[in-house]
Parts: C-alpha cells; structure tokens; sequence
C-alpha cells in the first residue's frame, strides 16, 4: 500500500490507461463465456439426442458466442454498440423488408439445392428436422427461442459484428464479408450446411453493409430461422424446390438485395457501415 502512495503522478495515470476498466470487464466476460461453452461441449456428449437437449445445448452455444462477441467488443475505445455495429439502419423499411425478403428466397434456394442433390440425407441437419417435425407445446416455444432467435443475434454479433466491422479497415469491406461468411459457415460444423450456410452468410454480410447496420442482419437472419422452425414443425413435408424454385429464389434475392442498394443511394447518404480506421481494435 505505502509502494501504491509514492507511484509518480506519470506512473499511476500510465497504469490507468494500460489497465482500464473495460479490459477487466471484457476478460470477466470471457471467462463466463469459456465456462458456457465448456458445459455446453460437456452436456452434448451425454448421448441425449432429443429435441430439448438440442435446444438447450443451443442455447448455450449461441449464449458463448455472445459473450464473445460483446467481449472483444468491449476491448474497443468505441462504445460496444458501435463497434458491433448496432446503430440504426440506413435504409427505409421498404427496403429493409426487401433484404429480408431476399434473405428467406435465398433460403428457399440453398434447401432445394440440398433436395436435388440428395445431400441432406444422414446429416445432422436432416436428423434435427426429424426432430422438429414432432415439436409441439413448450418443446415448440423452446425451439423458436433456442433455434430461431438466439443464432440470429449471437452469430449476426459475432460474424458481422465483431469479425466483419474490424476487418474491414484491415482488409477492405469485401474481404471482411467473405471472412465473416466463412466464419459463419465453420460454426455450422456439418461440412454440407458449414457450405450452404457460408453462401447465406455471404447475403448476410452485403445486407449488413447496405443498410449500415448489423440490426438488418439479425433480423434477417432471425426471421429466416424463426420461418424454418415453423414450417419445419407445422408442415413438414412441405415439397422441396426444383431447378426451377431454386432459379427463382436465386433470382429473387439478387433482385432483393440489388433493390436494397438502389433505396440506400437514393435515401442514405454517406458510406455504409463505415468503420474508423484506428488501432483500438487490434
């Protein structure tokens, strides 16, 4: 305590600024976010495949996720909300309407190409879906939560958040969206969906650069999944998209997103999620 007292003026203010509290915030963060994913990789190897069990280990996955995003975030000189890019959308509700439209057509597409190319049979995926064809009650309820709500906030923070807002100053703003992509599509694991998911994440992160702000991207990606879960369990054998679905769809998200920028340029002015280039977050 009597070292603390006789510091220089010079040597304690130095330690406030190499030691600020954010820091500390920011580790205490992470730490809870390590001690949730490691329950979380515990509980899924217990041999319970059901629906709830999925749901709940998704739910810790995606609350680990979060926890990461907001804590790198925090490491920032920015406010959080900024750095994950959480300020309001530059773009008009009609066109923001337009990137979710897009998003749910691109969907549409990517699960026909899984349909046509026999490449869902025996995958993970293809099991959940199995699963989710028979929610009901509260096992419904937790699905929407744990499957259609959590991913699009935890991931569209982390993804297009953390990793795609700081690589851009770093990289150029294509370069950080294909990262951002590849990124999402490593956390879906299963080869097949880790492919299709990256392609959506691609969408995702252009939607996110239209309109100036990751809200678009979480809604977007909250409302494809809350769709999914739905019509998963109240019509699941919805017949799947031919060559000529999956054209459409294609097309109809180019056009979506196409549609989208032609609203910022005419509404919004100034760049899209323009990110400050300083060395805060590195």
């Amino acid at each position: 305590m009597l070292a603390c007292t006789m510091l220089p003026r010079r040597l304690v203010r130095w330690a406030r600024i190499a030691a600020p509290r954010h820091v500390f915030s920011s580790v205490a963060l992470a730490s809870l976010a390590g001690t949730i994913g490691f329950a979380t990789c515990a509980t899924a190897t217990n041999g319970d495949e059901s629906l709830h069990r999925i749901c709940l280990n998704s739910l810790g996955l995606e609350t680990f996720l979060g926890l990461v995003a907001v804590a790198g975030a925090m490491l920032s000189q920015r406010p959080v909300t900024e750095r994950l890019g959480l300020e309001p959308a530059r773009l008009r509700g009609g066109s923001i309407a337009l990137l979710v439209l897009g998003t749910l057509a691109l969907s549409f597409a990517l699960d026909g190409v899984l349909e046509v190319m026999g490449w869902s049979e025996g995958t993970p995926l293809a099991e959940f879906e199995a699963h989710l064809s028979q929610a009901r009650g509260t096992d419904l309820m937790l699905a929407l939560v744990a499957i259609g709500i959590a991913p699009g906030i935890a991931e569209e923070l982390l993804c297009r958040g953390l990793v795609q807002r700081g690589l851009e100053p770093v990289i150029g703003r294509g370069g950080a969206v294909i990262l951002g992509a590849a990124l999402f599509g490593a956390l879906h694991i299963d080869p097949v969906h880790a492919v299709l998911a990256g392609l959506l994440g691609l969408y995702l992160g252009a939607a996110a650069l239209i309109a100036g702000s990751v809200r678009t991207a979480i809604l977007c990606h909250t409302a494809n999944n809350l769709v999914a879960v739905s019509l998963g369990a109240g019509w699941p054998e919805s017949p799947a998209p031919g060559a000529a679905g999956i054209a459409l769809g294609l097309t109809l998200a180019a056009a979506c997103i196409w549609g989208a920028h032609r609203g910022r340029l005419r509404g919004a002015p100034g760049p899209a999620l323009q990110v400050p280039r300083s060395s805060d977050d590195r």
